[in-house]
């Protein structure tokens, strides 16, 4: 993998060859992030002190872009060495956060406007022109969850930055791979948490008074009980409200059944990706989406964590 930092000008400065490495991809929350470290030399110094952005890439193809963070220089005996971090373009709209205000209504083209451009993010793909009534932002809401917020009524989906930093509001697509986890994994595990997976949640708008209940029938025919309460503004209307309890529970289901495949190969794959696995000894088989990705390198070995939804 091959890494450049670039100022807040644009001007990219190419770094040395890496001694380790680590990019991880998500699905949205927490952002994506990256951690490289290579041969310190004092001439770096200035390019370091200025660097605001990260772009890393493999085969020649980008495999991430994102902001850095933080660096560090450590100089012992055995030589000096550079760490450097940092997040994808989500981080720009996870740390800063919104007036507070209540639109009437509020097009996609609108909520890119408000929510997304004034923080340098350029490159947008939206899905079709939308425009939602009543729509609020609340009090120290961060960027990206009025974003995410607008994504879930507008398209139902979930907003995330492709590996080349484009910022994709209208969903996923990936592509299948086959993995026969005997052959093909040197390692696999499943995890099965019931914790936090609600059962049941009655929804209610504070001000007219109405309510919608949804329920988890496949986790209440498991014995799952875990009820919640929640209300929503007065501005929400009565399909909003329906879905945001849908999405409540499947939210809460989010990641609690998954399967951890490591592969040998460097990015093997990326969330959105369905992997179509064989795994006799779990009981699984199936196409399973990909939520996680976390490759690696360093002096030692080199791989892909991917983690699976089951």
């Amino acid at each position: 993998m091959k890494g450049y930092i670039m100022d807040k000008d644009g001007v990219s400065t190419p770094l040395p060859e890496f001694l380790s490495w680590d990019v991880c991809h998500g699905m949205g929350e927490p952002c994506d992030w990256f951690e490289v470290s290579f041969i310190y030399y004092s001439a770096q110094l200035p390019k370091l002190q200025t660097a605001c952005a990260f772009r890393a890439t493999h085969n020649s193809a980008v495999v991430f872009s994102g902001v850095v963070d933080e660096y560090s220089i450590s100089i012992d005996e055995k030589g000096s060495v550079v760490t450097l971090s940092g997040r994808s373009k989500a981080a720009l709209l996870l740390d800063n956060e919104l007036p507070a205000q209540e639109y009437a209504a509020l097009s996609s083209a609108e909520a890119v406007s408000g929510f997304v451009s004034p923080y340098g993010i350029s490159g947008v793909v939206t899905g079709s022109g939308v425009t939602l009534n009543g729509f609020s932002v609340r009090t120290g809401e961060s960027a990206w969850s009025a974003l995410k917020r607008f994504c879930r009524y507008a398209w139902e989906t979930t907003p995330f930055f492709s590996r080349d930093g484009t910022l994709i509001l209208n969903g996923r697509s990936g592509n299948t791979i086959s993995v026969d986890a005997s052959k093909d994994a040197s390692s696999i595990a499943m995890c099965d948490e019931r914790y936090g997976i609600i059962s049941d949640i009655s929804v209610r708008n504070r001000v007219t008074g109405a309510s919608y209940t949804s329920s988890n029938a496949a986790f209440i025919a498991r014995g799952g009980k875990c009820h919640r309460e929640m209300t929503v503004p007065k501005t929400t209307g009565a399909d909003a409200v329906r879905y945001t309890a849908a999405y409540q529970i499947a939210e809460s289901q989010r990641g609690k059944k998954c399967v951890k495949l490591t592969l040998t190969k460097q990015f093997a794959c990326f969330p959105g990706d369905r992997v179509s696995l064989s795994a006799a000894k779990l009981g699984l088989s199936g196409v399973f989406t990909v939520v996680s990705s976390h490759c690696w390198a360093d002096s030692l070995s080199a791989g892909t964590i991917v983690t699976l939804e089951v």
